[in-house]
C-alpha cells in the first residue's frame, strides 16, 4: 500500500508529502504517478537519504521536490515533470529525458543529463565526467566545473558550462553546440572554437539570469564550441583523428 501525508498546509498548497524513509523505491514512484493522474501538481520528497531511481519516467506536468540528496538516475526518462533537487545528484540524473526540467542546487556525479532529448538540466555547482554524453537535444546548463569527456558524441542540443572542463570536451560530437565560460583543459577530437554571435551572447543572458547564474561568469568570457565536421565522412587523410576518436 502507498503511504504519503497531505496535510491542511500541503493540501492548500496543492502539495504532498512522500517520506522515503517509509517506502520502497517502488512505492514512491508509484504513488508519484498515482498522485499525478489524481491532479496533484507538486510532491515534495522528505528523506530521500540519496535513494536511486526517484522518479524515473514521470509523464505528467508535475512538480517534484526532492528535500536532500538523491542517488542514482533520478529523474531519468522524464517526460513533462519539473524536479528540484535540494542537495546533490548521483549518476546520470534525467538520463533519456524527452522533456521537462530538472534543477539541481548543488553538485552532479557522473553521466548528467546523458542522452536528452528534450527539456533541461540545471546543475548549479559542479558535475562529473561525462555528462551530456550523446545528448540529442534540449539543454544542459552547469554553474560550476565540469569533468573529462563531458559532450562526448553530442549529437544536437546545447550545452553550456559556467567554470572549466576536463580533457576531452566536446569528442567527436557531431553537432550542437557548447558554451564555455572557463577555460578547456583539452578539446575533444574534431571539436573547435567558433565565433560568438550576438545571438549566442543574448541566449546565454537570457538562460544565466533564468537560473540564478548571471554572477557565475562574465558573458565576454565564454567560448562557442563545435564540430569541425571532420569525423562526418570517413577521409584517409582524417585516419589518425579516427584513430584515436576510436
Amino acid at each position: 500500500m502507498d503511504v504519503y501525508h497531505l496535510s491542511q498546509k500541503e493540501h492548500a498548497c496543492m502539495s504532498v508529502t512522500l517520506d522515503c524513509a517509509k517506502l520502497t523505491t517502488r512505492e514512491i514512484n508509484t504513488s508519484i504517478k498515482r498522485l499525478a493522474l489524481e491532479g496533484e501538481t507538486e510532491i515534495h520528497l522528505v528523506n530521500p537519504d540519496a535513494r536511486h531511481s526517484l522518479g524515473v519516467a514521470v509523464f505528467d506536468p508535475i512538480t517534484i521536490v526532492v528535500e536532500g540528496t538523491a542517488g542514482y538516475f533520478c529523474g531519468a526518462m522524464n517526460d513533462g515533470a519539473s524536479f528540484h533537487i535540494l542537495g546533490n545528484t548521483g549518476w546520470s540524473a534525467g538520463e533519456c529525458m524527452l522533456s521537462g526540467e530538472i534543477v539541481v542546487e548543488r553538485n552532479a556525479a557522473s553521466g548528467t543529463g546523458a542522452s536528452i532529448r528534450g527539456g533541461t538540466v540545471v546543475v548549479k555547482g559542479h558535475v562529473g565526467a561525462r555528462t551530456g554524453i550523446a545528448q540529442k537535444g534540449g539543454l544542459i546548463v552547469i554553474g560550476g566545473d565540469t569533468g573529462y569527456m563531458t559532450g562526448f558524441m553530442m549529437q544536437r542540443g546545447t550545452m553550456i558550462i559556467c567554470g572549466n572542463a576536463a580533457e576531452g570536451l566536446g569528442d567527436s560530437m557531431y553537432a550542437g553546440t557548447i558554451y564555455l565560460g572557463g577555460e578547456p583543459n583539452q578539446l575533444g577530437n574534431d571539436a573547435v572554437i567558433k565565433e560568438m554571435t550576438g545571438e549566442d551572447t543574448r541566449f546565454l543572458a537570457e538562460t544565466l539570469e533564468k537560473y540564478g547564474l548571471s554572477s557565475k561568469r562574465k558573458l565576454s568570457d565564454f567560448k562557442k564550441i563545435g564540430s569541425g565536421g571532420r569525423l562526418h565522412n570517413f577521409s584517409k587523410a582524417d585516419f589518425e583523428l579516427w584513430r584515436v576518436a576510436m
